[in-house]
């Protein structure tokens, strides 16, 4: 049969819109009074019994009626307090029946493999299997599930006998997936007969789940337009087989290109609110992530994916899901740190993902992005506030062995909070956050020492500053120790300081630098370097003042000459004043 036939066919049945003339009989599951009453005599008899095979038989009359009456939890209740463990504690036809009525707790579950015990009964293996009318019905369902329709093809078009023998409630409740799994087999024969079928249960006849598979054959068939308008009266349901034509509809207008995604976002969003718990919401959300990723919404699309973690932690989909996560967080948070999401934005998206994420593996290094975007605008209080979170997060982490923390790591965040104030001018708050511990690691210490000696620089300590030792001394340092040397009047270890700096920075000293080694070296009585200097003045800085001091000095007069000539004397004490007028006026960088 052609596919196109099958939906035509199954559209017959969607067709037949007035009411059934004649009801269903009525099976012998229903003999003796409703559900109701016949649970109530039941659990009285149960409490007057006292012997344990009567108990076992009474418990299994009630696992039954719920079974029949598709509730499936309350039959494994009663199942549970069966008497003794395994086979051993019950007659051979008490197990018998056992197993049969937990098959059909474990078909109205939805779960998709079976328990262990129950698999040797689908496979027609062992005692109980043998003339059961009932198995290629779940046979069939177990293969379905499985995802092997080739070989549940094999039993779909044999279930008219097994369907009859079923209580009403429990056939109404498997005929929609067995639909489908004919659906999905392409067995239109089968389909057309099990539609039939959905006219006996006034709970399917029109329903959401009938609606949903017609779309599924028309969709199958080649015919969008049908399925979308199957689908469309199936999404207004509220059980599970209006949330699977909602996502339907969604995924047959991304596929042809119908649906925008602003609307598509929208859509799941809404979608997502009226279905929560199992894994359709699982797959609700998924969608929404690669939609709104899609659209460039990031930060809506780690949403979703943090949802699907946080609410199904142990799920599959959340395992599987945890790559592309961090993808979408790297890829929001490397926006973020190269200005391509403006500084409000990074900021705002990272407290609203932070709370989900503070405790991921990984997070931190993305975090430590935002801090250091924070310090590059000059958000120094900011930036300064983000490293200690991190550190204080990444020690929380070790503690408890959520991630490996290297050595060093919560030592580096210290560090950088405390150049972050101190870049801020918090000079109190940056030696409280440094404190007083040494580096824990080698490649640190040099770093740490550099801050020290500008903490020591900050509050005027020029001791501090000059006691301090580096392993490679950085440019940083080098500057701030001739600084010390110089306020200390040390003119001959200032000079010496500045000369080095100068002789590998040339017009990079900068012009305070250059006014302090003038300084120095007149002070320190180096003719020949004073000389040295004004020769090269032009080329080192090229600016007004220095030339004007430049003048002053020259021709340099013989600094040998004894302090008390007056000339000499008084050409110094020119320069000086008038190097001292351009330090006030350039400052110390």
């Amino acid at each position: 049969m052609s596919i196109c036939l099958g939906v035509a066919l199954l559209g017959d049945v969607a067709a037949a819109e007035a009411p059934v003339t004649a009801p269903a009989p009525v099976a012998a599951h229903e003999a003796g009074g409703g559900y109701i009453d016949r649970r109530a005599a039941l659990i009285e008899t149960l409490a007057m019994a006292s012997d344990e095979g009567t108990r076992a038989g009474l418990l299994l009359d009630l696992a039954a009626l719920s079974a029949d009456h598709a509730l499936g939890p309350e039959a494994l209740s009663f199942l549970s307090g069966l008497p003794g463990t395994g086979k051993a504690g019950l007659a051979p036809a008490l197990a018998a029946r056992r197993d049969r009525i937990a098959l059909a707790a474990w078909g109205l579950s939805g779960d998709e493999t079976p328990p262990e015990p129950l698999r040797a009964l689908i496979e027609g293996r062992g005692d109980t299997a043998s003339g059961w009318v009932e198995a290629p019905l779940w046979r069939a369902l177990a293969q379905a599930r499985a995802g092997d329709v080739e070989r549940a093809a094999e039993h779909l078009p044999h279930l008219d006998a097994a369907l009859d023998a079923m209580a009403p409630a429990l056939a109404a409740a498997l005929l929609p997936e067995l639909l489908e799994a004919a659906i999905e087999a392409g067995l239109w024969d089968a389909a057309h007969g099990l539609a039939q079928r959905f006219d006996r249960h006034p709970e399917l006849r029109g329903g959401s789940a009938y609606r949903f598979l017609l779309g599924r054959a028309a969709q199958s068939g080649g015919n969008p337009v049908m399925a979308f308008d199957s689908y469309a009266m199936a999404a207004g349901g509220g059980d599970v087989w209006a949330q699977r034509a909602r996502l339907a509809l969604i995924d047959l207008g991304r596929a042809t290109g119908t649906l925008p995604p602003e609307d598509a976002a929208v859509l799941l969003r809404q979608s997502w609110r009226l279905w929560r718990g199992d894994a359709l919401e699982v797959a609700t959300l998924e969608r929404l992530a690669e939609v709104e990723y899609g659209r460039g919404e990031i930060e809506a699309a780690i949403t979703a994916l943090t949802e699907v973690q946080r609410r199904h932690p142990r799920s599959d989909a959340a395992r599987q899901s945890g790559d592309r996560l961090d993808q979408m967080i790297a890829d929001l948070y490397a926006q973020g740190a190269s200005g391509a999401l403006p500084i409000a934005e990074f900021v705002a998206a990272h407290r609203h993902l932070s709370p989900e994420l503070t405790f991921r593996p990984g997070f931190a290094a993305q975090a430590e992005r935002l801090a250091g975007r924070l310090l590059e605008i000059g958000a120094t209080d900011a930036a300064a506030r983000e490293y200690a979170a991190i550190r204080d997060q990444l020690a929380v982490m070790h503690d408890l062995e959520l991630e490996e923390v290297p050595p060093g790591r919560i030592d580096a965040l210290r560090l950088a909070q405390a150049e972050a104030l101190l870049r801020g001018g918090q000079v109190a708050a940056a030696a409280r956050a440094l404190g007083t511990a040494p580096a824990s690691v080698p490649e640190l210490r040099d770093r740490l020492a550099l801050l020290q000696a500008r903490l020591s620089s900050a509050t005027g300590d020029g001791d501090g500053v000059i006691a301090t030792r580096m392993e490679i001394p950085s440019e940083g340092y080098l500057r701030l120790r001739a600084e010390a040397l110089f306020d200390r009047g040390e003119w001959g270890a200032a000079r010496d300081a500045y000369v080095s700096l100068w002789r590998d920075l040339g017009p990079d000293l900068g012009t305070a630098g250059t006014i302090r080694l003038l300084l120095a070296a007149h002070r320190a009585n180096d003719a020949a370097l004073v000389a040295e200097l004004l020769d090269r003045l032009p080329m080192l800085a090229g600016s007004p003042e220095l030339a004007e001091v430049a003048r002053s000095l020259a021709p340099v007069a013989p600094l040998s000459l004894p302090i008390g000539q007056k000339s000499a004397t008084d050409r110094m004490q020119g320069a000086d004043a008038a190097l001292r007028r351009l330090e006030t006026v350039t400052g110390d960088g």
